[in-house]
């Protein structure tokens, strides 16, 4: 029993030995390959760092008065007090349903897990609220 049980230790200590260095070789891989996409900010050239930069109109945006609403973990900051302030009004699953729709531009079909609906009510419910959205904006014109 004594040799079947120092087998099982053999094969047992081979099978961790072979994890573990399957292990660092895929960490390693994984940090190559994240060096290859990488670069350093003295290789950039002037175009790709200008494309990176932000423009005035955005911090410009951001320095505005707005209105946040969290949806599903995200921040959706509006700017348009018009706007803002009928998505208030609105109920908030079918406020959820159009800042998810306009703003994070996600499909019904997307939509309806997040929200535990059915596709068709995400869909009905949307138009309704982007109806009554309409009417409340036309209102406090």
């Amino acid at each position: 029993m004594k040799r079947f049980e120092r087998f099982n230790e053999i094969i047992f200590e081979s099978y961790c030995m072979k994890s573990v260095l399957n292990a660092i070789k895929k960490e390693r891989n994984r940090k190559d390959a994240r060096g290859e996409v990488e670069q350093s900010l003295s290789t950039l050239t002037d175009a790709i760092l200008y494309a990176l930069s932000t423009e005035d109109d955005e911090m410009i945006q951001a320095e505005k008065p707005h209105q946040i609403f969290c949806v599903h973990g995200g921040n959706i900051p509006i700017y348009d007090p018009k706007l803002s302030c009928a998505l208030s009004h609105l109920m908030p699953a079918d406020r959820e349903i159009v800042l998810l729709y306009f703003f994070r531009e996600l499909t019904d079909e997307k939509i309806a897990p997040l929200v535990h609906m059915s596709r068709p009510t995400v869909s009905r419910r949307r138009k309704a609220a982007t109806r009554r959205l309409r009417e409340l904006m036309e209102d406090t014109s």
